[in-house]
């Protein structure tokens, strides 16, 4: 059907399929057996940052990947954090805590590599006996804009710590606005990263709000970001985006 579709007259025409399976040999022999045709929801990797959110820091950051159709077929892959079969009450309940999914989110939405899918309960939140809030005003609307501003051009990964890892997106022609991405699932933290010599003697901020200071970034385009235990920070250059934070700060 999906090849009859494309043939007639929407070559460009997505599909993505469900199939439930966490082990990537799996996924890999169904992707096979459809022709590559469609694309498929990355189950790895929700499974990863649910087990993530629930051991904390006892959790090695650059395992994340480990068996995931993202790291291995990054075009056939859509991510996602979780879905209405996996939260609280469902079938195949695995949601991930609340504390995680800016960090999880932040893993879909600004690296290069998936098809990034957003949660409906977890934008508009999930009504019922036990409502959970939703989080567009929190943070989720936020990512998205640094997505859509900021998410392009060369990425330089470091994930060289397990607790404390990153990645840079250096921009390209058409999105000249770099960014830095630090995160951290322990204590506070800092890392040496890499934005690109165009940013040179620029003032980078956190876009996020989760810290106050100016970073300046050396000529060689390097600079050394922060981030708070438990926490993601995303600087960009100050000034170029909107001024509101994506948390209300702790009083």
């Amino acid at each position: 059907m999906v090849k009859s579709v494309r043939e007639k007259d929407r070559p460009d025409f997505f599909v993505v399929g469900e199939y439930w399976k966490s082990d990537y040999e799996t996924i890999a022999d169904y992707l096979e057996e459809t022709d590559f045709s469609l694309d498929l929801f990355d189950v790895s990797l929700h499974y990863n940052f649910h087990t993530a959110s629930q051991q904390g820091s006892a959790y090695d950051l650059r395992e994340l990947f480990t068996d995931t159709l993202v790291s291995k077929n990054p075009t056939h892959s859509v991510t996602f954090v979780d879905n209405h079969d996996s939260q609280p009450g469902q079938s195949l309940e695995s949601f991930v805590d609340a504390w995680f999914k800016p960090l999880a989110y932040s893993f879909i939405l600004l690296r290069a590599e998936g098809f990034p899918c957003l949660f409906y309960g977890d934008y508009y939140g999930i009504q019922g006996e036990n409502p959970i809030e939703g989080q567009a005003d929190n943070y989720l609307d936020a990512l998205l804009y640094l997505r859509c501003n900021h998410a392009y051009g060369p990425q330089n990964d470091y994930f060289d710590h397990a607790n404390c890892v990153g990645w840079t997106r250096e921009g390209d022609a058409q999105h000249p606005y770099g960014m830095a991405v630090l995160m951290s699932n322990g204590d506070e933290g800092e890392k040496l990263m890499h934005v690109g010599s165009q940013y040179a003697g620029t003032t980078f901020a956190d876009y996020t709000g989760n810290r106050e200071e100016k970073i300046t970034i050396d000529e060689e385009g390097n600079a050394t970001f922060l981030v708070n235990g438990g926490s993601v920070s995303v600087w960009v250059q100050d000034g170029i985006t909107p001024e509101e934070a994506f948390h209300e700060k702790d009083e």
